[in-house]
């Protein structure tokens, strides 16, 4: 990446130490590896599986299985597949904080698998109060995820004038949407580590120390 390119990389972004795409998959994999930690950290002085346990270990999978998924998508140049997956990750994160603030509402996320259990709009509205930039954030990705203009023209790139440039073949329209994409997955690894660390309190679910 060259100094033009760099100085276009929102300083929120350069502050996660993403400046080109090099960066982002290294910080992506340190966003990984907190993932892992908080499983560690919550399951590893276990003795007896309970169902708190069961919840937190789907949390924990379902967060690293989006989060590979979004790195592989973002190196393989397609952002209507990493878009989407941040999306689905956003909500998994917001799931994690609705129910370690509704300890109550813990069977919904596994005993009723015909159902809607809570709500995605419910989970979300909830994590609007809590987070302050998820709002914004989940507004964005939603974009990129429904058929919405900004993704249905991903493909398409303006040659001047009237003229445009159409391939099939799925792209990141600039280096700093593929940044973008590097800087939210590690955002929500971060966060997402976080809130599971905090699901022992919330359900007894108690960890190593």
């Amino acid at each position: 990446m060259n100094e033009n390119e760099q100085a276009g990389v929102p300083q929120w972004v350069r502050k996660l130490g993403i400046i080109d795409s090099t960066t982002g998959l290294e910080r992506a994999g340190a966003g990984s590896e907190a993932l892992l930690e908080a499983g560690r950290t919550v399951l590893g002085a276990v003795d007896q599986y309970t169902t708190a346990h069961v919840v937190f270990s789907g949390f924990l999978a379902k967060a690293q299985g989006l989060h590979e998924g979004v790195v592989t998508a973002i190196s393989a140049d397609n952002p209507y597949a990493a878009f989407t997956l941040l999306r689905a990750y956003a909500e998994n994160a917001a799931a994690i904080l609705y129910v370690n603030d509704h300890p109550t509402q813990l069977d919904k996320f596994w005993d009723d698998r015909r159902g809607p259990g809570v709500k995605i709009g419910k989970i979300t509205n909830h994590a609007h109060t809590r987070f302050g930039g998820f709002k914004h954030i989940y507004s964005e990705l939603s974009r990129y995820a429904h058929p919405h203009a900004l993704s249905m023209l991903a493909s398409t790139q303006s040659t001047g004038g009237n003229s445009f440039q159409w391939a099939s073949a799925p792209a990141f329209k600039s280096t700093s949407d593929r940044l973008l994409a590097f800087a939210w997955v590690v955002e929500l690894a971060l966060a997402t580590a976080h809130l599971l660390t905090e699901f022992p309190e919330s359900h007894g679910a108690q960890g190593a120390q």
